[in-house]
């Protein structure tokens, strides 16, 4: 495919990125690409373990860079650590697959896992791309894009004031928001008063779910 292409179509640079993992995309990885990019503002996607959500994710915030150098992201997961991880493999991805090099930080940027820059990107007080736990500093930041990767774990949402502190915290992300910018979220609820269900009955995310076993006609 060519750049032009790549960046018309989201599902070309899954393409790419997955055969240079030697991997390759299944047909409900490529449905929940066109979901991620033509999706409404606020969406969400859930998904079964294994699906790779995150992985998508992070490609998916390479395809934003690509086709737009000046895109801030937030990238939000349950602790700082797996946040982290999430930016680092972003970072790895501009470094070694070929039709991303160019977007790799130079010299005189920011290019640490927490927060780094993208060739390209004009001088800022805000970083292309910034790693932070939910509990962490996010007021403050200005951003594109939210992406919400599996904020709810159990170990932060196994009682209801747990609960409540979650769901207060991803309100926060309207106050985050450039005019015009959107939220991503990906996880798996982990109780029946998820965080995740609130935010599509009470803020309305429109969410996609992939279930791993669904019923056939006869059942």
């Amino acid at each position: 495919s060519t750049l032009a292409q790549v960046k018309k179509d989201f599902r070309k640079l899954v393409y790419i990125l997955l055969k240079h993992l030697n991997l390759t995309p299944t047909d409900l990885q490529y449905d929940a690409c066109l979901y991620l990019q033509y999706g409404p503002e606020r969406r969400q996607l859930q998904a079964f373990r294994g699906f790779s959500k995150s992985w998508l994710l992070a490609f998916y915030a390479c395809f934003l860079f690509l086709n737009d150098p000046q895109h801030k992201i937030l990238v939000l997961s349950a602790s700082s650590g797996r946040a982290t991880d999430f930016s680092q493999f972003v970072l790895r991805l501009l470094r070694e697959v070929p039709i991303l090099q160019h977007l790799y930080p130079q010299d005189d940027q920011r290019s640490s896992v927490i927060k780094f820059d993208v060739n390209g990107a004009t001088p800022d007080q805000s970083p292309s791309m910034r790693a932070v736990g939910i509990d962490g500093q996010i007021t403050g930041s200005r951003a594109d894009t939210i992406i919400s990767d599996d904020i709810e774990i159990p170990s932060n949402s196994d009682t209801e004031g747990k609960r409540f502190k979650l769901s207060e915290r991803t309100k926060e992300f309207a106050a985050i928001l450039k005019p015009g910018g959107q939220v991503v979220v990906a996880g798996t609820p982990q109780t029946e008063d998820s965080t995740y269900h609130k935010m599509e009955k009470e803020r309305g995310y429109v969410v996609r779910i992939y279930p791993a076993l669904y019923p056939t006609p006869d059942e």
